[in-house]
């Protein structure tokens, strides 16, 4: 079975999560022990894009799918993104760090940029209902269907926030959306999601350098899924997502 980590981060992080930091190195040697064969990877909020992807450009010896950051008032962000467009597969945007809605004009350039180029955007989703609510990126993906999103931790790690999302997913048909497991805990939920929008709409991820892959995998593994369907969760939606086999 093919694993390629959808979510994951390397670098250092600011006092929210007490300046904890990996390395590269570090990344490579937890993803190759889980039989890992790519990730997607972005920097931790306190490290650099520019950083993070000249190191991962240098390594031949592990597949990065590098995603750029999205701080909306780095001003020379955008030259970044058009400069070094072929390296990049994804964008992340993270609203809670940012304390901006996803719909804030401020990231608008960026949306478009993830349109008009066919980047993905992964964007954190989580209980600060407010500004990082699940309903803001369903929002942004019912007025445009051609860009394509995928909502991190299910679009929020609770019961009671997963499990209306997908049901939205479902009623809405909003077929460019997609949820990610990063740091899901409860087994239970994230089956139930499964059977609400289908293995086609999940990707699987560890939010390493937060959480390992040693933790999560297993999880997947146990639930009561086909190995078509486990097979389209652990690499073959987000390998679709980008184009590749």
């Amino acid at each position: 079975m093919r694993i390629i980590d959808g979510h994951t981060h390397i670098g250092k992080w600011s006092e929210q999560f007490y300046n904890y930091e990996t390395t590269v190195d570090e990344a490579i040697e937890v993803f190759k022990r889980n039989n890992i064969e790519a990730a997607v990877c972005f920097p931790s909020d306190k490290t650099e894009n520019e950083h993070l992807l000249k190191e991962v450009k240098q390594r031949s010896d592990f597949k990065f799918y590098f995603t750029a950051w999205i701080n909306p008032e780095n001003k020379n962000l955008m030259n970044f993104l058009l400069d070094n467009i072929k390296d990049i597969y994804f964008i992340k945007i993270h609203p809670s760090l940012n304390r901006r809605k996803i719909t804030d004009e401020l990231f608008k350039p960026f949306i478009e940029y993830s349109i008009n180029f066919h980047k993905p955007i992964i964007v954190h989703c989580g209980r600060w209902t407010e500004i990082a609510g699940y309903q803001h990126p369903l929002e942004l993906a019912d007025k445009n269907p051609e860009l394509k999103i995928i909502l991190a931790h299910l679009g929020g790690d609770q019961p009671n926030l997963c499990i209306p999302c997908a049901k939205q997913i479902k009623e809405r048909k909003l077929e460019n959306v997609y949820l990610g497991t990063e740091s899901v805990r409860e087994f239970y939920f994230v089956h139930q999601v499964i059977k609400i929008v289908g293995a086609e709409k999940v990707i699987f991820g560890s939010d390493y350098n937060l959480g390992l892959p040693d933790m999560y995998i297993p999880l997947i593994n146990s639930l009561n899924l086909t190995e078509i369907e486990k097979e389209k969760i652990f690499s073959g939606n987000i390998l679709s997502l980008i184009n590749e086999k």
